[in-house]
């Protein structure tokens, strides 16, 4: 194997790796999000609200800045990859954004109230788009494109409907959950059809 070959499996490598790392940290970050938008209207407070609102700023800047890096490094990689460069330039735009709309938080304004969960979900979503491009992940899913349209906007209309109606703690945790789980899912549909 020649040396240019190894240097690309590798770079291959630590990209798939970093954007691997950015999904399951925007992960941590929708559910720590989740935590506290339904622990603080449940009474829940002291040290679990702490430790919450530190994980999710230590993981939503850890995200941030290894999204940028994916962006910088993965852009030549992402070029043969379509769409994905302009996955990687939403996610670190949609990143900054809601770093923003979190000096905000916790609000009832609408834009706030809808905007946080809504664009975590969005940045779990591109996440794992990334990740699937630098796996290259391609199997066959003629039309699937339509039903991961209907996963992704159900996981998003599961997640507008915890904060318009609050539902317990436990409940709402779980729907976002499962949202989060629907929502990768409905990615991968499309990316896989987006790639053939």
């Amino acid at each position: 194997m020649s040396a240019t070959v190894a240097s690309g499996a590798a770079g291959g490598n630590r990209l798939r790796g970093a954007a691997w790392l950015t999904f399951a940290l925007l992960v941590v970050v929708t559910l720590a999000s989740a935590f506290l938008r339904l622990a603080e209207p449940a009474g829940v407070g002291g040290l679990a609200i702490d430790i919450a609102r530190g994980t999710h700023r230590v993981s939503a800047s850890a995200a941030l800045v290894l999204a940028i890096g994916v962006a910088i490094f993965g852009w030549e990689r992402l070029r043969p990859l379509g769409a994905s460069r302009g996955v990687a330039a939403a996610l670190v735009a949609l990143g900054v954004a809601l770093s923003f709309l979190g000096r905000f938080t916790p609000s009832t304004h609408a834009l706030v109230a809808l905007g946080n969960p809504l664009g975590g979900l969005a940045m779990v979503a591109l996440a794992w788009w990334l990740y699937l491009a630098a796996s290259r992940l391609d199997v066959a899913g003629k039309g699937k494109r339509a039903l991961g349209w209907g996963v992704i906007c159900a996981a998003f209309a599961a997640v507008a409907a915890i904060v318009v109606w609050p539902l317990s703690m436990i409940a709402g945790l779980a729907v976002q959950g499962v949202a989060t789980i629907a929502l990768a899912a409905g990615v991968g549909m499309l990316y896989r059809s987006a790639s053939e």
